[in-house]
């Protein structure tokens, strides 16, 4: 621990805003993980339990599992069940608004996150152009009887800060992939199951 604090100490100011950009990323990141681990449900037997449920026109126990069910599908479900009787275009387009309602919700500071994963390592390297500008003040300074020691500050402070914003950068940029990976999973399930309710709801009572 010691070891750390003193190369945060010899990496120089953009070390502080580095870190507090790890700090923030990774609450995004937990934040969104426990949402989508919250939202994440068997969709092939729920989907499966809602079918049923339909085709023995037991609509109102259907639209209650959907409302008391978390996630997305289960929302998305549910905007299929109360639009039940109309035509078809209009069951469509209120899947439509649900989905990009939910969409909106699981999406949710994912952009944070994307510009964390831009802005930390342009943090380093402004880390490293500060450390590179003190390096050769010092060899302006001491010119023609430089010290290599001399040197070490800026050097150190150059490549620590570098260090440091990749450090913070690949993590955030893995994390945002599969965040987003989820989300694309997320908007699959919702699509494949509304068109199955909506097509056992055209079976059992065909509308125009």
């Amino acid at each position: 621990m010691t070891a750390l604090f003193e190369l945060i100490n010899r990496g120089g100011y953009v070390v502080y805003p580095i870190g507090i950009c790890s700090i923030v990323a990774l609450w995004v990141f937990l934040e969104r993980f426990i949402r989508f681990r919250r939202a994440t449900i068997d969709t092939a037997e729920f989907t499966a339990g809602i079918r049923n449920h339909v085709r023995n026109k037991r609509l109102t126990e259907s639209i209650t599992l959907c409302t008391e069910t978390p996630g997305p599908v289960a929302a998305v479900l549910r905007s299929v069940l109360i639009s039940h009787g109309q035509p078809r275009q209009q069951i469509e387009e209120a899947v439509d608004r649900s989905a990009r309602f939910e969409l909106q919700r699981l999406e949710h500071n994912l952009t944070v996150l994307s510009t964390l994963a831009r802005v930390t390592p342009l943090l380093g390297l402004l880390g490293t152009v500060a450390g590179m500008i003190k390096t050769f003040q010092v060899i302006q300074a001491q010119a023609p009887f430089v010290q290599p020691a001399s040197l070490a500050r800026g050097i150190w402070e150059a490549l620590i800060a570098t260090a440091f914003g990749l450090v913070v950068a690949i993590p955030c940029h893995v994390a945002y992939d599969y965040l987003v990976a989820r989300v694309r999973g997320f908007a699959a399930e919702m699509d494949r199951s509304a068109a199955d309710i909506i097509q056992v709801i055209q079976e059992i009572s065909p509308h125009d």
